[in-house]
């Protein structure tokens, strides 16, 4: 048999577990299926299958195994280090059908959801039920849970709440070698033996695919104030952040140089912080539950500032200027991109 007619019998195999409508065996969309957000490695996967269930994502990876056939799975394709590029002929498992979100159970501060759910959705679903899912990025947007967990994402907040791993406490996964594994059942406390859950936990889909996952939540958070600072030089940032992690409830901290603010600005064409160019910015998040904590952060910025630290800086006023502020950051990436 042709190498042709092997790839149409596994197109057509692929598609009696999924549904046709489901693989992808060429196009534009295939490509983008195959790629990520890098442009190092120019996208080439042999196609790519989107399942509705574990059970698909099962019959995917043993008919993959079958076939001699390297999988990539694939979730929002926002990560930046290739980990989701298929560029050796690989077929490319979506997850992108899997996106049910259980109903939030408020006694054990929990989530169910599939893996393909994305990561804003989750926070809202949290919030509408007065709790916080807290790892959080500027690709939430767009993002799954599964490939937040695949690589275990940090976010913006990492200082103050941990690594996406803190927050996983079940997993539903397909091994390489095709077995549905139930990880941890969402206990809270689980002294059962071996926690196979770690592993996965950031393996980048090296040993199987994540369908679906139990969050712990936590409780909303205090209000918090954003406030940009400018440094004279880089080594200044790490006594900036010392200071402000001694004397205040430090939400996030994040750095950014002139050049990418620049680019940021003329691009989305948002307000500098202010007037005069610094080398260096930082972005501080502070929790304060109330005028006393407000109050903390501001001496922490003046003490740096008589210190020669910082030479300037802002502090929002208001929920959209927080936004904006916390763009000069986010839309970095977004700038880069070609």
């Amino acid at each position: 048999m042709s190498a042709a007619a092997r790839r149409t019998a596994l197109l057509n195999e692929l598609g009696a577990i999924v549904g046709a409508e489901h693989v992808i065996g060429d196009g534009a969309d295939l490509l983008s299926y195959g790629a990520d957000r890098t442009t190092r490695w120019p996208p080439a996967p042999l196609a790519a299958v989107l399942p509705a269930s574990s059970t698909e994502v099962q019959a995917v990876v043993q008919l993959a195994n079958r076939a001699g056939i390297a999988l990539v799975p694939s979730g929002g394709r926002t990560g930046l280090s290739g980990g989701a590029v298929a560029a050796r002929g690989e077929l490319v498992i979506a997850l992108d059908r899997m996106r049910r979100i259980g109903a939030v159970n408020t006694e054990d501060a929990t989530l169910t959801c599939d893996a393909g759910a994305v990561t804003a959705r989750i926070q809202a679903a949290a919030q509408a039920a007065g709790l916080y899912y807290p790892v959080d990025f500027a690709s939430a947007g767009s993002s799954q849970i599964g490939g937040n967990i695949a690589t275990n994402a940090g976010g913006i907040r990492v200082l103050r709440y941990g690594m996406t791993r803190d927050w996983v406490l079940g997993l539903t996964v397909v091994t390489g070698a095709g077995e549905l594994l139930e990880l941890g059942r969402g206990l809270v406390k689980d002294n059962s033996g071996y926690d196979l859950r770690q592993l996965f936990i950031g393996s980048e889909g090296t040993l199987g695919v994540i369908c679906a996952a139990t969050l712990r939540l936590a409780p909303p958070p205090p209000p918090r104030a954003v406030l940009v600072l400018g440094a004279p030089a880089l080594a200044a940032l790490p006594a900036v952040l010392a200071a402000f992690r001694r004397q205040c409830r430090l939400a996030a901290c994040e750095f950014f140089s002139e050049a990418a603010l620049a680019r940021v600005v003329a691009r989305h064409g948002l307000a500098r912080p202010f007037a005069a160019a610094t080398p260096c910015y930082t972005l501080i998040e502070v929790e304060v539950a109330s005028d006393d904590g407000l109050e903390q952060a501001l001496q922490v910025f003046d003490t740096l500032r008589a210190a020669g630290l910082v030479n300037d800086g802002v502090l929002a006023q208001s929920e959209a200027q927080a936004r904006d502020l916390w763009r000069l950051r986010e839309d970095i990436s977004d700038t880069l991109a070609p």
